[in-house]
């Protein structure tokens, strides 16, 4: 079966904290996002457009159709299609 037939795009809601000189901001977007989980961890391809601040946050809350995800960014990066990358490690 095609992977993106078990995991399609779906439209997640995705909570982040971004650091900054002055704190943490808290930031929000929707988007839509193919999510899999793997154990203690969930990667994201996130389907541009996409916020640039996603591309350094460091904490995030996810939720999509059917779960909520909690966790640290380990690893964020854009591929050539233009998509972000995210892989996090769950918490709670």
């Amino acid at each position: 079966m095609h992977d993106d037939a078990v995991n399609p795009f779906q439209r997640v809601k995705i909570d982040y904290l971004q650091d900054t000189l002055l704190g943490v901001n808290p930031l929000s977007c929707e988007c839509m996002a193919k999510v899999v989980q793997a154990g203690a961890s969930v990667s994201l391809q996130i389907l541009a457009p996409w916020p640039e601040q996603l591309l350094k946050a460091h904490t995030v809350s996810i939720k999509g159709e059917s779960c909520t995800y909690h966790g640290i960014v380990v690893d964020a990066s854009k591929n050539d299609a233009s998509e972000l990358l995210l892989n996090i490690e769950l918490q709670g």
